[in-house]
């Protein structure tokens, strides 16, 4: 049923801009998907009805026979959804074992139409990624004439949906705390697949699949109870007041791949603006104390990615940090609009907070502008953004304790996510290069850690300043476009050939044929240091036509042997320093192919110390512990060790005086 609106009950109507503007937003995009969407909320019976119109440009050569969409919430309506069957029964925590009737949700397409022909009748649900029949979160909506090239439709749609309790950061929780993400009917994205073939990319959705969606303008409009406060993706550009206790809210986002909302009664908000661009935070009271925290991160990530990536496009940004009751809504992000989460105690030195914004933000960038397919390739997002986050982290706090300083104790964050990696179980379960749905273990360390790891390896082995030039000249050719993973590549090839260092990572083919997709680590390791000495001028010469013997003499050189070890499968070039008991350095390049290598130098002073990898470039590398060798072990990390123990027995101490 098409949702009616309350306009004859209108009693104040006042336009505003006070969120953003949105005078100066240029189109950035294509803008081939845009949807009108009126929406009514029903928070007694959590119920949405809605009427959504779509215009659609074909943009292929060729005819489009079919539609399809994404009925994302289909996947929270029982146990037999593919989302379900593979979250084994527990999602975020939930045993949906023991969800009551009311805590299911669904979504229903009542009406489909296009040129006054209703289609709705004709739709099923399909199943491209499995054989899933039970699964209803693909819908196919045979054409009567198919799109010409070229040619724009618009359809006219009415949907229901019965919002469930939250299920993996989607839907409601008590005390009328919303948040409402893939909670529409989407239309896929019409692109041409790896054979070159135009077809509908429209992926069911899966327990760790997350965004692919076309760009375009969303006009939402969200008719609920006035005494909610709401955020959403965009700007506010007006709300409505009716004298039945609710309120319309539109909101206008341009130029972006989805749209999200949320909504509670309890929320303070907090304003701020860098640039053109106004900050809002919607934050329970209980947390408000945490919302300088959270603005000063929003405002650092928003200057480091606009110097070092590319400008942030947009006037807006949202974020929501969800109450304890909501909290399973956060840790997210959606186009202007990111979720943090935060809790009533937490302690300055530990900045999980100001990097958890910093990594929901950065999805602006890779997912929002550079919408890579988060389905068959969340390395290009996740990765690059966990890469960005701790750059972030570590331009803002140093090098030295970014992540947690707190009495003492220190980790920075590159540090954090690189050990994410090499501590799995087995570093080597599983290639980046995977589809969300294909990943079964080491999701998070491979996906997002060992991704990071290699774009710090690439940074360590291009030069800082090489590589961001490298990623900046990435968001200026593919922002507001949809790359894979072959089109990165590409780059990096291209950029390196025209670079001064067009060696820089060694053959890029075999670096990413191995680290991308190969599943082999990176380990180098120093085997020994051994001295001898030749004994020259010894034995039988010929002398006056007779043989006669030379006890011979020491050189006054020592030969060093050192002996060092390939132990990963994975081929990268690495340089290598041999330190002189006389302070002399000497630096070898090894192009890490052989299984053993051995360096040897015939000098006066011998070897004393041999380190892999001094410039730590090869983040990759899984043992770092394993690359250097001294023959006069230094005594600082036991002075270190011995410090660390005094100062926090003299914190016992004092703290016990303090009792007694």
């Amino acid at each position: 049923m098409r949702f009616i609106f309350f306009l004859p009950f209108i009693t104040l109507h006042f336009a505003l801009f006070a969120q953003c503007s949105l005078d100066n937003q240029d189109v950035q995009s294509k803008r081939l998907a845009n949807y009108t969407i009126k929406v009514n909320l029903d928070d007694e019976a959590k119920f949405l009805d809605a009427y959504q119109t779509l215009r659609f440009i074909n943009h292929s050569p060729d005819p489009i026979n079919f539609l399809r969409f994404y009925m994302y919430q289909n996947a929270f309506k029982n146990t037999e959804s593919t989302f379900m069957k593979s979250s084994e029964g527990d999602v975020f925590g939930d045993d949906v074992s023991l969800r009551p009737e009311q805590d299911w949700g669904w979504i229903d397409i009542t009406s489909f139409k296009i040129e006054g022909n209703e289609l709705i009748n004709q739709a099923k649900y399909v199943h491209p990624d499995d054989d899933n029949k039970a699964d209803q979160t693909v819908l196919e909506i045979p054409l009567p004439k198919p799109i010409q090239p070229g040619q724009e439709i618009e359809m006219m749609i009415d949907w229901n949906q019965k919002i469930p309790k939250i299920f993996a950061r989607s839907g409601y929780e008590k005390e009328s705390f919303y948040n409402m993400v893939h909670w529409f009917p989407q239309i896929g994205v019409w692109e041409q697949n790896q054979d070159s073939l135009w077809d509908w990319n429209c992926h069911q959705a899966h327990r760790r699949t997350e965004f692919y969606a076309e760009f375009g303008v969303y006009d939402v409009s969200i008719t609920l109870p006035d005494h909610l406060i709401t955020g959403a993706s965009g700007c506010e550009v007006s709300t409505v007041a009716h004298d039945n206790g609710t309120k319309t809210v539109r909101y206008l986002a341009q130029d972006v791949i989805d749209f999200a909302w949320c909504a509670y009664p309890h929320f303070e908000v907090f304003e701020d603006q860098w640039k053109e661009v106004k900050i809002r935070l919607l934050i329970p009271p209980e947390h408000a104390h945490h919302a300088e925290r959270i603005m000063n991160a929003a405002i650092h990530s928003l200057s480091y990615l606009d110097e070092n990536v590319g400008p942030y496009p947009y006037n807006s940004l949202t974020i929501l940090d969800p109450p304890m009751l909501g909290l399973k809504a956060g840790f997210m992000e959606y186009p202007t609009y990111i979720t943090g989460g935060s809790f009533a105690i937490f302690p300055k030195g530990i900045r999980t907070v100001e990097s958890l914004i910093a990594h929901e933000f950065t999805h602006q960038y890779f997912m929002g502008m550079i919408a890579t397919n988060e389905k068959e390739a969340p390395w290009l997002d996740e990765g690059f953004v966990t890469y960005h986050e701790d750059k972030i982290m570590e331009s803002w706090y140093g090098l030295d304790g970014s992540l947690i300083h707190l009495l003492g104790y220190k980790i920075n964050s590159s540090s954090f996510s690189r050990n994410e990696y090499v501590s799995l179980d087995n570093p080597s379960c599983g290639a980046i290069a995977r589809s969300g749905w294909e990943i079964d273990s080491g999701f998070k360390g491979i996906t997002y850690s060992k991704t990071a790891t290699m774009l710090k390896t690439m940074e360590g082995m291009m030069g800082e300043d090489n590589f961001i030039l490298m990623m900046k000249n990435y968001f200026d050719i593919y922002s507001f476009d949809h790359p894979r993973a072959e089109d990165f590549i590409d780059h990096v090839k291209d950029h390196l050939s025209k670079s001064s260092l067009p060696n820089a990572i060694g053959d890029p083919d075999q670096f990413f044929e191995q680290i991308v997709y190969g599943t082999d680590v990176l380990d180098y390791g120093v085997g020994s240091i051994s001295y001898y000495q030749n004994t020259i001028n010894r034995g039988l010469f010929d002398k006056e036509k007779q043989k006669s013997f030379a006890r011979g003499d020491l050189p006054s050189t020592t030969n060093s042997k050192i002996t060092l070890h390939r132990f990963g499968g994975v081929i990268l070039p690495v340089d290598v320093l041999f330190q002189f008991e006389n302070g002399d350095k000497i630096l070898r390049l090894w192009s890490g192919e052989e299984r053993t290598k051995i360096f040897t130098f015939a000098k006066e002073s011998r070897v004393e110390k041999v380190i892999i990898d001094p410039d730590n470039k090869l983040y990759l590398d899984i043992n770092l512990n394993n690359n250097s060798l001294c023959m006069s072990p230094s005594k600082t990390p036991s002075l270190k060790v011995a410090s660390k123990l005094m100062y926090w027995f003299n914190n016992i101490i004092q703290t016990v005086g303090l009792l007694i």
